[in-house]
Formats: C-alpha cells, sequence, structure tokens
C-alpha cells in the first residue's frame, strides 16, 4: 500500500499558526496567574474591611463597570433573612432596594440560592421583577452581571457589577465571569479573616454530645428515644436541648435542629 506524504496533501502555509495560537493561549493563561496571585497578595496585605471595599471597586472599574454591590444573605431567619449591601450603587437606590426589600424577589440573587454560576442580567432573567429592574435602569444599572459563592457558615454572598451601557459580548463575558469569581472568593475570605460584619453573627459551637442529640432530633426522635439510643436520661437530653434553643435563640428543638442544619453544625 502506497502512503502519501501529509505535507505534500496539506498545504500548511494556509493554515493558522497552531504554535502561535498556543504561545498566545499560555501568555493569556499566565497573564491571568499573574494578576490572580497579585490581587491576592495585595489583599491579604490590607487590614480595614473598607480598603477591601475599595480594592474591589477598583477592579470593578478595570472590568469596564461603573458599579458593583457586594451583598450578603444571612441564612437565618428562615422568614425575610437578613441582607447586608455595600459597594457603590447610587444610594437612593440602594435604600429603595433595602425598603422595599427587593432581595427578596431580586432574581440575580435568588439564582445563587441554587446554582454557583454567572448570571447576565436581562429582561428574561428579570421576568418576574419586572419593577425592580425598570427601577434600577432607571438608576443607571442597564448591564450587569452577578456571581455567587456560598461561605463556610452557610450564607449567601454575591456580586454584582453594573454599567449605563454597552452590552457584555460573548468573549467578554467569559473573562468576567472568571475575574469576578477570583475577586468574590478573595474579597469574601479576607472580609471574614477582618471579623467584617459579611459573616453570620454569633457562630454557635456545639458539644459532641449536643450535636448528636441535635442529629438524632433532626431525623425526628422523640427525648426518650434519644435517651435509649444514647443511654442517657431523658432528663439530660431535655437540659442539653434547653441549652442548644438557648443558642440559636430557637423557640423549639425542632427550629434549633433546622438552624444548625442550615449552619452546617450537623
Amino acid at each position: 500500500m502506497n502512503f502519501m506524504n501529509i505535507d505534500s496533501v496539506l498545504p500548511w502555509s494556509r493554515f493558522p499558526d497552531v504554535q502561535g495560537i498556543k504561545a498566545n493561549a499560555m501568555e493569556r493563561q499566565q497573564d491571568f496567574m499573574h494578576w490572580w496571585n497579585d490581587l491576592r497578595m495585595e489583599m491579604l496585605k490590607l487590614q480595614e474591611s473598607a480598603q477591601v471595599f475599595a480594592l474591589l471597586e477598583r477592579e470593578i472599574q478595570y472590568l469596564g463597570f461603573d458599579f458593583y454591590a457586594y451583598g450578603i444573605r444571612h441564612s437565618i431567619p428562615f422568614t425575610r433573612p437578613k441582607t447586608e449591601i455595600y459597594g457603590s450603587y447610587p444610594q437612593p437606590w440602594m435604600e429603595r432596594y433595602q425598603q422595599q426589600n427587593y432581595a427578596a424577589i431580586d432574581p440575580s440573587i435568588l439564582n445563587g440560592l441554587r446554582s454557583t454560576e454567572m448570571v447576565v442580567w436581562n429582561d428574561v432573567l428579570f421576568g418576574k421583577g419586572s419593577v425592580l429592574w425598570g427601577e434600577a435602569q432607571d438608576w443607571g444599572l442597564r448591564v450587569g452581571a452577578t456571581v455567587p459563592i456560598r461561605t463556610p457558615d452557610g450564607a449567601l454572598s454575591v456580586l454584582s457589577v453594573a454599567r449605563r451601557n454597552t452590552a457584555i459580548s460573548a468573549v467578554e463575558r467569559e473573562v468576567i465571569r472568571l475575574r469576578l469569581r477570583c475577586i468574590i472568593e478573595l474579597a469574601a475570605g479576607r472580609l471574614s479573616e477582618l471579623g467584617h460584619s459579611n459573616t453570620q453573627s454569633d457562630p454557635q459551637e456545639l458539644s459532641a454530645r449536643e450535636r448528636e442529640i441535635l442529629q438524632w432530633t433532626a431525623d425526628g426522635k422523640s427525648s426518650g428515644e434519644i435517651a435509649l439510643i444514647l443511654g442517657i436520661s431523658v432528663n439530660t437530653v431535655n437540659f442539653h436541648l434547653k441549652v442548644i434553643q438557648k443558642k440559636f435563640g430557637a423557640a423549639n428543638k425542632t427550629l434549633a435542629a433546622a438552624y444548625a442544619a442550615v449552619l452546617g453544625l450537623i
């Protein structure tokens, strides 16, 4: 069987420089890693939360956006959970947003309860929140994106960026997604280290016995059943449950177990 010389069949001069493409890709990756490492080192040097937010604003502007908002939605209480927002959005709009409790219906935030993927704002996303979307656009927040992450205490942190015009292109979207993910993770970590209020207030610690009792409570066991399982008295079980309820400020043991589960303590 005769084999043709592939070099004589394929005129390589008519194809892109494959090696050049690979080199450009590696260069972009190196640039990204240098940017990430520089930002990480800079973040570690910051000693105040205000400095973290100033750094956030700088990075957002480098990405071509006019405004940013860093929000934290606490996991408890379950009804009307506390939401804190920091950033450079117009102050009257931030006050309006809080007064109307828009965080409860904001799809860019609610998306973070079920996914960690970035969402780009559009009419479809805000379909059920058209009033919110219309008011946001009136304040110049017409083009934007939101990236969510879950913090170790079960709270939801989101980083939103916005600008007045210029739609986010497909190419720009990937760059924004990667950089915003890095920015929010580094910022959330540093704010937590600095003891900023974006972490769940009054984190609770459970003893091994309390955790054990709460786990069985969450499984629907009664105090009597838990006493038999653990080989302790019913009074001891009830004593621990009262201590646990006080720690969480919970009205009953079921609510205490629910709080502990959400916070990742059981």
